[in-house]
């Protein structure tokens, strides 16, 4: 091999003693007094006054324009609010109109339950069998073909019993508890 080879490994000879790590430290804390020592005080303190200044701190300043944009869009959402944001209305309906709406809703849910008992020979055991809305009207059987039907919207209750005619519940003769 010729000794300009790039792969060439350096091996020290056979008489190569490493340096003592002591004596490498002592090297180095040495030439650092001997830097530390040649600057001096101007040095120094013009170093100290190139570097860059401290970065500015922006998070509260973030914070608080973040703050007063939610608070702008809040009392704007509030004062002047958009058509598309849902609001609440008053109910503004009498005893009666809510009175009507729940004979109503009990006529069509007798005409279910009556439908489901000339279909079936018997009542549902729910009203959800027959088709209806739980939610809003509670059945109840009396035995295996009497049935009461009850329902309530806010202070307006009307009951209806399978021995009264339809009619009666729509004509506004529907019992009241």
């Amino acid at each position: 091999m010729s000794p300009d080879d790039p792969f060439k490994r350096q091996f020290p000879d056979e008489n190569y003693v490493p340096p003592d790590e002591g004596d490498l430290r002592k090297q180095a804390l040495q030439k650092a007094y001997e830097i530390a020592a040649s600057i001096t005080t101007e040095q120094a303190k013009a170093a100290q006054s190139s570097q860059a200044a401290p970065p500015v701190d922006r998070g509260p300043l973030l914070r608080a324009v973040n703050a007063a944009l939610a608070i702008a869009i809040v009392l704007w959402l509030f004062l002047a609010p958009p058509d598309w944001l849902p609001r609440s209305v008053h109910d503004d309906r009498t005893v009666e109109q809510r009175e009507l709406g729940l004979r109503l809703v009990l006529a069509a849910e007798a005409e279910r339950v009556t439908s489901y008992r000339e279909a079936e020979g018997k009542l549902p055991a729910s009203l959800a069998d027959a088709g209806g809305d739980m939610r809003s009207v509670r059945f109840v059987a009396l035995d295996a073909t009497r049935f009461t039907l009850s329902a309530s919207d806010g202070p307006a209750t009307v009951t209806y019993e399978s021995t009264q005619p339809l009619g009666a519940l729509l004509g506004g003769a529907g019992s009241r508890p």
